[in-house]
């Protein structure tokens, strides 16, 4: 039986292709650490890698998403320190200031100021959605332009004025102040009803009917007018089982109680009132201050807690994604090394096989005759 040289250059030729089919095959899992056909190698088992990677994505695409809320508390943490450290500093301005008319113009200018920082505080946005905006995320928590600041203190001077019967803030009494600044209000003489701060600015919400009791229609006040209604508190998964909040409402009642605060001394006149009677307003502004920033320490301690939450559930996914990824390592996962040194013998093998090649090109029955 003879072999001719066609059929040793057809074999060579062949040879030369598989084996430069194996050196990329070999490569391609030096460089990834994987099965270059991953199906072709796990056959049947191939699905229970597809799942693995599943999972792989799912408690990845949670990770990202709890980076996320762990930003959007910070920034929210950011804005509640800024008007909690601003609010301290104009409560002492409150019991310092109201001695004296220069002290008192001071005080007026500055909770004009301060209102304007706290409403920029709650304001605050990330890719397009404001923090404190609840479900409503695309709408502006509360309106913070000079026409609506105006209006604001215009309505808050006119409820007061009203209120206490009064055509000048000049001429409230410190008793008519306390009063009106109280929860039980002022009844202004001629009226049968009394009427108070709390409920001109905040309102009153509305009360479902009871048995036989009728239903009581909701009673909007001053700050309805300037906040929006606010829907739901918003909320996501930080894990496959565990659902958190992940906004705070503007209508908290330490947002209410903190605007109102700087309100009530940058909308009142209170350089124009009596010393008794501007000492009373004083006084009610920093227990109104003074409930905001207790409120502003509940919610940033709220946060606090909900982060905790997200760092747990940061932890356990972390482990997850670790052991599903440790799994698919084990089915698809290859040998570098053994990669490495397998890459050198096909090339050797190719070296070989072109040598071999080479000389069959080069023989000739010329070099016989």
């Amino acid at each position: 039986m003879s072999i001719s040289s066609l059929t040793l250059s057809n074999f060579s030729r062949s040879t030369i292709q598989r084996v430069q089919t194996q050196i990329a095959d070999a490569q391609k899992e030096f460089n990834t650490g994987r099965h270059a056909d991953v199906g072709r190698t796990l056959g049947r088992v191939t699905g229970n890698a597809i799942s693995y990677h599943s999972q792989e994505d799912t408690f990845q695409s949670m990770l990202d998403s709890n980076k996320l809320i762990t930003s959007r508390f910070q920034l929210m943490d950011n804005s509640l320190t800024s008007i909690r450290n601003a609010s301290d500093d104009y409560s002492k301005a409150l019991i310092n200031g109201t001695a004296t008319g220069t002290g008192t113009a001071a005080l007026i200018q500055s909770a004009q100021q301060g209102l304007q920082q706290v409403l920029g505080a709650v304001n605050v946005s990330s890719g397009g959605e404001y923090l404190f905006g609840g479900t409503h995320a695309n709408t502006q928590p509360v309106k913070s332009d000079s026409a609506t600041l105006t209006t604001l203190s215009g309505s808050i001077q006119s409820k007061f004025l009203d209120a206490l019967g009064i055509t000048d803030v000049s001429q409230a009494t410190a008793d008519q102040v306390n009063a009106y600044f109280s929860d039980a209000g002022y009844t202004k003489s001629g009226s049968a009803t009394a009427r108070s701060f709390s409920v001109d600015f905040f309102g009153t919400p509305a009360v479902p009917a009871n048995g036989a009791t009728p239903a009581v229609a909701a009673v909007p006040g001053i700050w309805d007018g300037i906040a929006d209604s606010g829907g739901a508190v918003s909320s996501a998964y930080i894990s496959r089982s565990e659902q958190i909040d992940t906004s705070v409402n503007v209508n908290t009642p330490a947002f209410k109680n903190t605007v109102a605060a700087y309100a009530m001394i940058g909308a009142l006149g209170v350089d124009k009132m009596g010393d008794s009677a501007r000492q009373a307003l004083t006084t009610a502004a920093q227990v109104k201050l003074k409930s905001g920033q207790d409120g502003i320490v509940k919610v940033q301690s709220d946060l606090g807690v909900r982060q905790n939450r997200v760092d747990a559930a940061n932890t356990l996914l972390t482990k997850q994604k670790d052991l599903v990824t440790a799994a698919y390592d084990r089915l698809e996962g290859v040998d570098q090394t053994e990669a490495g040194l397998l890459i050198n013998q096909l090339k050797t093998q190719l070296d070989a096989t072109f040598a071999v090649t080479g000389k069959l090109q080069n023989l000739s029955l010329l070099n016989y005759l």
